[in-house]
């Protein structure tokens, strides 16, 4: 059996909304969505979701483990177009700006071994890349835009003539 899960609470106009980071990924509860949607969601209008944006979930839910419905943040979307109201809007805008970034800021991965994006500035302009080990990775369709000017590239012997190594140590400052 899965461990509990400690969501965290939200309120919107006295209503409570439980939501949590699973896999990387927001999930909220249904109930509580329903609530504040000013409808009820029972089993039949989350069936008509994906089998990837619904789960049952055990969670301690006001103070006891209770196995709840959860939809994923696609799913919430999804929901709040398919049963429009006006006040949907607001709540839309609480949820993208408020409650997802409060969650996503608050998780912290148990494991921290795995590639996370990053932009570095280089000259007029930022370059994506990848953290991994303690070093940045550069896409190779990313590569032209490093080199110096053409007039530089062919005194220095074309392509090859650059070594990688010494790019990326000019690039974090090593």
């Amino acid at each position: 059996m899965e461990s509990p899960h400690q969501p965290h609470v939200f309120t919107r106009h006295k209503l409570k909304l439980h939501a949590l980071i699973i896999e990387r990924q927001a999930w909220f509860c249904t109930r509580d969505l329903g609530r504040l949607m000013g409808m009820f969601f029972e089993d039949r209008i989350t069936r008509k979701l994906d089998t990837d944006q619904r789960r049952v979930v055990t969670l301690e839910y006001y103070g006891e483990l209770k196995d709840m419905q959860m939809i994923s943040e696609s799913a919430v979307y999804a929901m709040l177009i398919y049963h429009h109201h006006p006040e949907n809007f607001q709540l839309r805008r609480w949820l993208t700006y408020q409650v997802l970034p409060v969650l996503r800021e608050s998780h912290m991965p148990t494991r921290d071994d795995g590639p996370t994006p990053g932009v570095l500035e280089w000259r007029s302009g930022e370059l994506r890349v990848l953290h991994w080990q303690d070093e940045p990775w550069i896409r190779l369709r990313d590569m032209p835009s490093l080199l110096p000017g053409r007039g530089d590239v062919a005194s220095a012997g074309g392509w090859w003539g650059i070594r990688a190594s010494r790019l990326l140590s000019a690039l974090i400052g090593r």
